[in-house]
């Protein structure tokens, strides 16, 4: 059994759109994604072939290259990845070599994410980035999370680490999220641009309590925040910086 769910998050629709771009994400049921969304699938199946489309629409005023690119967040060992653009890739290719060229208000409905877990039930992290070739900032993100299998990353006969959401949500200055490790004492809660590179991290070697991060020099933009424990992300969701 096979299910997709679509996370949005409407109640970010006026401050994404200070940082409007050219180029905007359709689900192949026509569902706009906002900047940051995540895109869940699901098999009970632990020999699961997943796949997302995404429809690409250039909404800028002339016609760009765009490349597309993928991020793994938290991978399931000995799954295997691969995304299509110009030409579909070998999992250790990130980065599209070529860009695609769209004209003016097209749509490219080429691009899939696929995903393959090869009996290894657990859950999967990756983003996707497309930017302009001219200028990188000119980009759009999702995050894919892929789970297979009945059993999930955490065993249920084991407590689950209890992670908040990342406070305050547009931030400004200080982000905190509390957590509480369940017996674990090494953590990461780790922030990213929409370009996947790591811009703040910090380590966490308490089993419970509040972890705070400046963010007074990230500029005004779309993020991805991660809570990494036992080298696997508990939670990873998307963080807005506005002033």
């Amino acid at each position: 059994m096979k299910k997709i769910l679509l996370f949005s998050f409407l109640s970010y629709f006026t401050i994404l759109g200070a940082f409007a771009q050219s180029i905007e994400l359709y689900t192949k049921a026509g569902v706009q994604m906002n900047n940051g969304d995540t895109i869940v699938m699901v098999s009970t199946s632990a020999h699961a072939d997943l796949i997302i489309g995404m429809d690409v629409t250039n909404v800028g005023s002339t016609d760009m290259n765009v490349h597309a690119k993928k991020t793994e967040l938290s991978i399931v060992p000995n799954s295997e990845n691969y995304f299509c653009w110009v030409s579909c890739y070998q999992p250790h290719i990130f980065v599209s070599p070529s860009p695609m060229q769209i004209i003016k208000g097209d749509t490219i409905k080429i691009f899939s994410g696929d995903y393959s877990s090869n009996g290894n039930a657990g859950t999967s992290y990756i983003m996707y980035t497309f930017f302009s070739d001219k200028n990188s900032n000119d980009s759009i993100a999702f995050v894919a999370k892929y789970i297979t299998g009945s059993a999930v990353s955490i065993n249920d006969s084991e407590e689950k680490p209890e992670i908040s959401n990342l406070y305050p949500n547009p931030a400004t200055n200080i982000v905190s999220v509390k957590f509480d490790l369940k017996g674990t004492f090494n953590a990461e809660l780790e922030i990213r641009n929409i370009l996947g590179s790591v811009v703040k991290a910090v380590s966490i070697n308490e089993n419970q309590g509040v972890v705070n991060l400046d963010v007074s020099d990230l500029t005004n933009g779309v993020y991805f925040y991660s809570f990494i424990s036992n080298n696997k992300v508990i939670k990873s969701k998307k963080l807005i910086i506005q002033r």
